[in-house]
Order: structure tokens, then sequence, then C-alpha cells
């Protein structure tokens, strides 16, 4: 990775940059060797009527597994691709909990997995999920 420019962090990510108040300033959460976050979509986050549009659900998967990578095995990290499955319709104004895990690869592409459900309802298959492959990079500022 000698000569690669290191991306900076300046807390305006779209997904979760407190300090952008247009994104959807997600905060995150460790349980155990996953990183997790709550999200209530609204109406501003639509595809179909009622229904959250399926690029916000990529976005938040994408975002929270990079967190992933840096907050629980401390490596900061690129997407190198990302592959997004909807198995159900998402619905607005419900709290949603996305979780993601390291599922596999070895330096410097890694590969992790989430799952988006309804909070609270652990039963039954995730609404959607994803599987991401991830690229080591020099990163500053996080």
């Amino acid at each position: 990775m000698a000569g690669q420019t290191a991306f900076v962090d300046n807390d305006f990510c779209f997904a979760c940059g407190a300090l952008n108040p247009a994104g959807l300033q997600l905060v995150f959460e460790r349980d155990g060797d996953v990183l997790f976050t709550r999200f209530r979509p609204s109406q501003l986050h639509q595809g179909w009527r009622d229904v959250l549009h399926g690029g916000v659900q990529a976005t938040v998967f994408d975002d929270l597994m990079s967190n992933c990578m840096f907050r629980i095995h401390g490596l900061g990290v690129v997407t190198a691709e990302l592959t997004t499955r909807f198995r159900s319709p998402v619905p607005l104004d419900r709290e949603l909990e996305f979780r993601a895990w390291l599922s596999g690869g070895k330096r410097p592409l890694w590969e992790l997995s989430a799952e988006c459900r309804i909070h609270g309802e652990s039963g039954g298959r995730p609404l959607s999920t994803a599987k991401g492959r991830f690229m080591e990079t020099p990163t500053e500022g996080r």
C-alpha cells in the first residue's frame, strides 16, 4: 500500500457523518464481533410508496461493513464490491436494525456479510442482506 493516498474522514460522510445535515447520521454499536446500527427511515428515504429505497439500504450496508472493519478489526478499507439481495419490501417508519460481521478473506481483501431486520423481530429471514469485499487502505481521521 506504499504510495497510496490516505482517505481522510472529516465527519461529513453521507451515511455516518454527524456534521452532514442531509445525511443519515448513522450511529454504530458493537455486539461482540458484530457491528450494528438502528435506523428509522421516513418518506425522505422512499423508493416506491411506503417502501425504503434499495439504494438507501445499499448505502447503509456499505457504510456499516466498512465501519465494522475499522471499529472492530482496526483496519481502514474501501469498498471493492457490494452485492445486495432485496428479499422483502422494507417498510418506512419502523426502526430497522442492520448488522455486519467479517465473514472471510485475508489481507488485503476482506469479505463481510450483513443483514437488515425490523428491530425486535429476530425470527424469520432478513428483509435484505448484503455481501461485500473491502480493500485495506490508509485512512486518516478515524
